[in-house]
């Protein structure tokens, strides 16, 4: 973990219930996906079980982290870009990314040398920074109530290397992502948002002129340009927590959606679905008794026994295949 991480720690130690000790990106993220999970997470304190798939990104992370600073190494000492079969050299310890080889380290590989083979010189193919770490003390001038403002950006590269930026000048802010490739129509309020908070937060010390999101699992880089309406989101939303910061509510609004139950599983809910209010998946909770009632009741009889939102009786029906 990043040193100043001891920051992060104090910060969390020195707050009373209910106050937000630090903005970042997650919580933008978990506000905007729903308040209420924010208030469970951050105000009430509730900590999340680890999954599978955060232990994945961690690891893949780290490896990643590891591997450009080989890299540094290697172009410091030979004045070029490696080879491929270099490139696997620079990665660390087998053990530490042996599970995830294909298909995340393996195309890591790949966008590397895709990288390597269309930079103009070896510092072009270098990052700038590699989980460079940020603190904005007052950027909404908030006085003595101000929240700060962290993150840690995975990789910083030369905008040069990105033919989707108009501009050879500053920076890409890119995010390293171990699940899917986002559909369009969600990135503009996901992964490029999130790439927005980080070009506010960095934006001091770089000059930034894109962000993206590399996403190995299908070897894809997504790459947006900056936009104003993104930055005025992000400070309409640290409005919204400045406001609820040390008020301890005892809920929030809860945005019934597929992301508070999508599957029949335990492992398939948001981790506060059995203590919320919502819902959404109540059909997939009872996933017998919906598929019996099914075949005699219309979708709003369903939204009325199930006391769910008819689109989520829509919802249930698909994913149960009915």
């Amino acid at each position: 973990m990043p040193a100043q991480t001891n920051r992060v720690l104090a910060l969390r130690e020195s707050v009373e219930p209910g106050e937000i000790p630090y903005i970042s990106k997650s919580r933008v993220k978990k506000w905007l996906t729903c308040q209420e999970k924010f208030n469970y997470s951050y105000l009430k304190g509730y900590k999340e079980p680890e999954t599978r798939y955060m232990r994945r990104g961690t690891a893949v992370h780290e490896t990643f982290e590891d591997y450009y600073a080989a890299a540094e190494r290697f172009v410091e000492t030979h004045g070029r870009t490696p080879t491929i079969s270099e490139m696997i050299d620079l990665l660390p310890d087998t053990r530490r990314w042996a599970d995830y080889t294909e298909p995340f380290v393996a195309n890591f590989l790949l966008f590397e040398a895709r990288r390597a083979r269309d930079a103009p010189t070896p510092e072009a193919w270098l990052p700038v920074a590699v989980e460079a770490e940020e603190w904005l003390e007052d950027p909404l001038d908030y006085g003595d109530e101000a929240i700060p403002w962290m993150g840690y950006a995975d990789a910083i590269y030369p905008a040069s290397g990105f033919p989707e930026i108009e501009t050879d000048e500053g920076v890409v802010i890119v995010d390293f992502k171990t699940g899917k490739t986002p559909n369009p129509k969600y990135r503009e309020e996901g992964i490029y948002l999130e790439g927005e908070y980080y070009a506010m937060l960095f934006e001091s010390e770089w000059d930034v002129a894109g962000v993206a999101g590399y996403y190995p699992k299908a070897d894809e880089l997504i790459v947006s340009p900056l936009k104003e309406s993104r930055r005025a989101k992000i400070r309409q939303v640290v409005h919204e927590m400045q406001a609820v910061s040390g008020e301890n509510p005892a809920h929030l609004e809860i945005d019934e959606q597929p992301l508070c139950k999508w599957g029949t599983g335990k492992d398939e809910q948001c981790p506060y679905y059995d203590m919320c209010s919502s819902t959404w998946g109540e059909g997939l909770k009872h996933e017998e008794e919906f598929r019996r009632l099914a075949g005699t009741l219309s979708d709003h009889e369903l939204a009325e026994h199930f006391g769910m939102d008819f689109g989520a009786v829509r919802y249930t029906k698909s994913k149960l295949g009915i």
